[in-house]
């Protein structure tokens, strides 16, 4: 997996900038507006069910009143004196006389016709949908309509359900669906209607006629929901999901609709359905009484228009706006990175070119003109530094070719003075030889280049071959003493640094001191790994040699700063040398570091090691 996502990991950085920008930003946008489109979407559908729903139960309250209104408007009839009167004074038809007393074929002024068109009036616009038809126990029928034909008895009051009414053992009234088939209506002719049936009782409080009360809610439904704002399609279904009215038959209605809404009305949310074949959003409310249920369907597409065309239009306008910003992203991009792959090549041509190559800076702003300058600032800077040392180089070749140079008076002199040497000794010059001899020892020593420390005791042995040749030379007006522990013989000091010490307590101390001139060397160790050299003097001081000498050479001698110098390449800041004025004479005191260094046949170790750690 992992060498998977190696694999897949871009390498340059405009790959890596565009993948960034892809998944930091197009992918969140993406997923942001099909986010907001979702919850846009959800929110108008919630919105319009919520509102669909109040219309159907408005509807359904609307209903229940009027259910409850035609049952009070029977009791109501059943209080009518008129009414009873008129079922009390019937008797059977003779032949050929009517039988159906309507508002048109008898006097409008007919007690019972009268107050059939007073009770449709209590139902103000939905009285026309409201029917009322009163029949005697002969056969004598009153109705609030026209009948279409000739009408008999048994169409209008099925004889089952006369003889349940007036058997006494069934319940007062009995609601019934059933077609009306009847009467002469434009609208109603032939449409199943909600039907109450009731026994009429008269002063005797026995049945003394039936009523049939009709009321065409599709009709009802129809011209209520003409009045609401949101127009949508409204369905009444039965227990068993059978469809029992439909607002507008040529909608599309799922199959599953019964069991879409058992479902809704089970759920203790009472959320909507969003039915994604017909693109429609289904609520549904249920009427107990009857066992019904009206349900609304609400098409989308009123709202929104054609969702799928919608949603596929939606995406691909955003797609392509996508692929704009992704190819204006990469040409961004490449416009940030070219000037970067270009300082890469440049670098490359660094070495190749020997520094003498740069970026044009013309068509350069902002960062990218910082970055040009940079370079071209370190590239001159480059070429300088490497200018300089090759001329350094130069000169450290130029000053090596001169110290050979050099080197080469040394040895003929040191040659020389070999000569010199055997021949006072073949001559009985003992005194001549010896000097020799320590002009040799210390001209040897300033020719080993190699070595800048040496043990103290070598040291201490060309302080030694100094002082006899100064000796032979002022006639011995001094001496030398020496004042260390012959453990520190092994300690390492800069080679010649205590000669130039000696050799300025001579030339200064003693340069008018005939004899009894005494210097003394000492060699301390101090704590801290420290290793202190003191040359004491007791020849005329600092003071009165500074006061007798020339104006030209008060000044400090060279032998004394080239020491101070030396100390400085070789110790850096742990080493000082200062110079001390006594009452009769100089003391000069040098601190270095303590390094010992024994020879690996006298029980030391090979290499030099510092005191500190147990040498």
């Amino acid at each position: 997996m992992l060498r998977i996502i190696r694999f897949l990991k871009p390498s340059s950085l405009k790959n890596r900038l565009f993948v960034a920008f892809l998944l930091l930003i197009i992918l969140p946008f993406f997923a942001l507006q099909v986010r907001n489109h979702i919850q846009i979407k959800s929110l108008y559908e919630q919105r319009i069910s919520e509102q669909s729903q109040v219309q159907i139960d408005q509807m359904k309250e609307a209903f229940e009143a009027l259910k409850t209104s035609m049952l009070m408007t029977a009791l109501q009839l059943e209080k009518e004196p008129g009414v009873i009167a008129a079922l009390h004074q019937a008797e059977a038809p003779e032949q050929g006389a009517p039988s159906v007393v309507s508002p048109k074929a008898t006097n409008p002024e007919n007690p019972v016709v009268r107050t059939f068109l007073s009770l449709k009036s209590q139902f103000f616009s939905a009285g026309d949908q409201i029917h009322y038809a009163l029949s005697d126990l002969n056969g004598k029928l009153y109705l609030s309509y026209e009948p279409a034909g000739d009408l008999g008895y048994e169409q209008v009051m099925p004889p089952d359900t006369a003889s349940r009414l007036l058997s006494g053992t069934e319940p007062a009234y009995i609601w019934a669906d059933e077609m009306l088939t009847d009467a002469n209506l434009k609208d109603s002719r032939g449409s199943r209607m909600l039907v109450l049936y009731m026994p009429i009782k008269g002063s005797d409080s026995l049945p003394a006629g039936l009523l049939r009360i009709s009321f065409d809610y599709r009709q009802w439904l129809k011209s209520y929901s003409n009045h609401f704002l949101i127009q949508q399609g409204y369905y009444v279904l039965d227990q068993q999901g059978e469809v029992l009215y439909m607002s507008d038959p040529a909608n599309s209605i799922p199959r599953d609709i019964g069991d879409m809404v058992r479902r809704q009305q089970e759920d203790p949310h009472r959320t909507y359905i969003v039915h994604a074949a017909t693109s429609s959003i289904i609520n549904s409310s249920y009427i107990p009484s009857v066992g019904w249920y009206i349900v609304a369907q609400f098409p989308l597409e009123i709202f929104f228009g054609d969702i799928r065309a919608m949603n596929r239009q939606y995406m691909i306008t955003f797609a392509l706006f996508t692929l704009l910003f992704i190819v204006i992203t990469f040409f961004i991009l490449s416009a940030i990175t070219r000037p970067l792959l270009l300082l890469k090549k440049k670098m490359s041509e660094v070495i190749v070119k020997n520094f003498q190559t740069s970026i044009a800076t013309d068509h350069y702003k902002g960062e990218m003109l910082e970055i040009a300058d940079t370079f071209n600032t370190m590239t001159k800077d480059l070429n300088r530094m490497v200018n300089r040392l090759k001329m350094e180089e130069r000169q450290r070749e130029a000053i090596r070719f001169q110290m050979l140079l050099q080197q080469m008076n040394p040895h003929f002199l040191l040659n020389t003075l070999n000569t010199i040497k055997w021949n006072a000794m073949a001559k009985g010059d003992q005194a001549s030889a010896d000097i020799c001899i320590s002009l040799g020892k210390l001209l040897e020593t300033s020719l080993n280049s190699e070595a800048d420390l040496i043990h103290l005791q070598e040291e201490l042995g060309l302080v030694e071959a100094y002082a006899a040749i100064q000796n032979f030379r002022y006639d011995h007006r001094f001496e030398v003493r020496y004042e260390y522990e012959e453990a520190l013989g092994y300690a390492l000091v800069p080679k010649l640094s205590l000669q130039p010490l000696v050799e300025n307590a001579i030339q200064h101390g003693f340069a008018k001191l005939k004899s009894g001139g005494v210097i003394t060397i000492r060699i301390l160790e101090q704590p801290g790994a420290r290793l202190v050299l003191e040359v004491e003097d007791n020849g005329t001081g600092l003071q009165k040699a500074a006061a007798a000498a020339p104006s030209s050479r008060k000044r400090k001698p060279i032998g004394i700063k080239n020491l101070t110098e030396r100390l400085q390449l070789l110790f850096k800041s742990d080493a000082s040398l200062e110079l001390t004025g006594l009452e009769t004479g100089t003391l000069v005191r040098m601190r270095i570091p303590l390094l010992m260094a024994k020879p690996y046949g006298n029980g030391g170790q090979p290499n030099v090691e510092n005191i500190a750690r147990g040498g």
